[in-house]
C-alpha cells in the first residue's frame, strides 16, 4: 500500500471515529490496569455485556494491590455470568505476578505484558498501544473482518497464513502518532459498520477504498469457517433441601468452571433416566435417606462447544436426620446466604427458581 493512501485511511478513519465513536466507560482511561480489565472482559463478549460488570469489577477492586489480595470466591462472584471463567483466575494470577515484579504498578513493556498469564498478542497489543502509546497493532474478530474486506484477503481468517497477513496489514497500517485511537477506531468501525451481515457502506469512512465495496463481495468476505458440530450433554441436578438449608458442592480442578459452586450435578449416559439418576445422586451427595424427588426446571445453556440439557429436580432429606459438618468442598448452606458463593449461570437460574419459589410460598401463609 502506497504510504499516501495509508495515510488518508488513517486520517479519514480517526476523524470518523472522533465523530462516532460510542461512549463507553473504558474509554478516555489512561489507567492501563482499567484498560487491561476492559480488554479481558471484552474478548468473545458482547459490549453491552460487559459494561455492569466492568463497573462493579473496578468498585471492588480498584487497583492491582486490591485484586491480587482478594479471594478467589469474591474474584469469581463478580465474575459469574460474564463466561470464559478462566479469565478472572488469569486475571489475579497476573495481579499477583505484577505485585511480586513490579511492585504493584503495571509493566510498561510489551515483551513484559505479554508474559502475564492470560495474555496474548492481541491483549498486550491493545493495552501498550491505548495506555502507553506504543504502536503495536491489534488484530481481534471486528479487525480481521474489516481488513479482509478492505484489501480483499481470501482464505480462512484463522489460518495461520491469513493471521499473518492480517497483522502484518495492520500494522502497516497503524500510525506512529496516536496508535491507541486508531486500534479503537478499527475495532469500533468493525462492530458499528463493517457488521458481519448487512453492514452500512455508506457511512464508511472508507468505503471509496475498499476492494469488498467495488467487487460487491461485502458479505462473502471474510470467508466463514467450517465448525464443527456442538455436541449435546444432558444432564441431571438436584438441590437436597434440609430444616431450610441446601447442599452446594465445590468444583474441582478436574471439571470445568473450577471453584465455582453448585448443586450436585451428574451427566447422563445411555438408558439413566433423569430422576432415577437424581435421586441417587441426593443419596450419594449428602450420605442419607431421602423422603422424596420431584421435579423443579430445566436450564438449557451452553459452554463452549457444549450445548447442555439440565434437567433439576429437588430432593428433602428425612427429618431428624443429622448432617455432616461443613468441609472445604461442601456446605449446608440457607437461602439468603446462597449469594455469598460464586454460581455460574446455570445454578444462579436455579438459585433464582428457589427465591422465586420461597418467595411465592411466603405470600401465601
Amino acid at each position: 500500500m502506497h504510504s499516501s493512501k495509508r495515510a488518508i485511511l488513517q486520517k479519514r478513519l480517526l476523524r470518523w471515529y472522533e465523530e462516532n465513536r460510542r461512549d463507553l466507560p473504558w474509554r478516555n482511561v489512561a489507567d492501563p490496569y482499567a484498560v487491561w480489565i476492559s480488554e479481558v472482559m471484552l474478548q468473545q463478549t458482547q459490549v453491552q455485556s460487559v459494561i455492569p460488570y466492568y463497573g462493579r469489577f473496578l468498585k471492588k477492586f480498584p487497583n492491582i494491590p486490591a485484586l491480587a489480595n482478594a479471594g478467589t470466591d469474591a474474584v469469581l462472584r463478580l465474575w459469574a455470568g460474564l463466561g470464559y471463567y478462566s479469565r478472572a483466575r488469569n486475571l489475579q494470577a497476573a495481579a499477583r505476578i505484577i505485585v511480586e515484579r513490579f511492585g504493584g504498578a503495571f509493566p510498561g513493556n510489551y515483551a513484559d505484558i505479554l508474559a502475564l498469564p492470560g495474555i496474548g498478542r492481541y491483549t498486550a497489543a491493545a493495552i501498550a498501544s491505548i495506555a502507553f502509546g506504543q504502536a503495536y497493532a491489534v488484530v481481534d474478530g471486528n479487525v480481521s473482518r474489516v481488513l479482509t474486506r478492505l484489501l480483499g484477503i481470501s482464505g480462512e481468517p484463522k489460518s495461520i497464513a491469513v493471521q499473518s497477513r492480517l497483522w502484518e496489514a495492520a500494522q502497516r497500517l497503524l500510525p506512529a502518532s496516536r496508535p491507541g485511537d486508531f486500534n479503537q477506531a478499527v475495532m469500533e468501525l468493525g462492530a458499528t459498520i463493517c457488521t458481519p451481515r448487512q453492514p452500512e457502506c455508506s457511512s464508511c469512512p472508507w468505503t471509496r477504498h475498499c476492494w469488498a465495496r467495488q467487487q460487491g463481495r461485502q458479505e462473502s468476505l471474510p470467508e466463514k469457517a467450517r465448525g464443527g458440530p456442538a455436541r449435546k450433554s444432558h444432564q441431571a441436578a438436584v438441590v437436597v433441601r434440609h430444616r431450610g438449608r441446601y447442599l452446594i458442592l465445590r468444583r474441582s480442578s478436574q471439571r470445568l468452571l473450577k471453584d465455582f459452586w453448585e448443586f450436585p450435578s451428574v451427566e447422563l449416559h445411555n438408558r439413566q433416566t433423569a430422576s432415577e439418576m437424581a435421586a441417587r445422586l441426593a443419596s450419594e451427595a449428602c450420605g442419607l435417606k431421602i423422603n422424596s424427588v420431584e421435579p423443579l426446571m430445566t436450564v438449557k445453556h451452553s459452554i463452549t462447544t457444549r450445548r447442555i440439557e439440565l434437567q433439576v429436580f429437588q430432593a428433602e432429606v428425612e427429618r431428624g436426620a443429622i448432617l455432616e459438618p461443613n468441609a472445604p468442598g461442601r456446605r449446608w448452606v440457607g437461602l439468603k446466604d446462597l449469594g455469598r458463593y460464586a454460581f455460574a449461570s446455570a445454578a444462579q437460574r436455579i438459585l433464582a427458581e428457589l427465591r422465586k419459589s420461597s418467595g411465592a410460598a411466603s405470600r401465601t401463609t
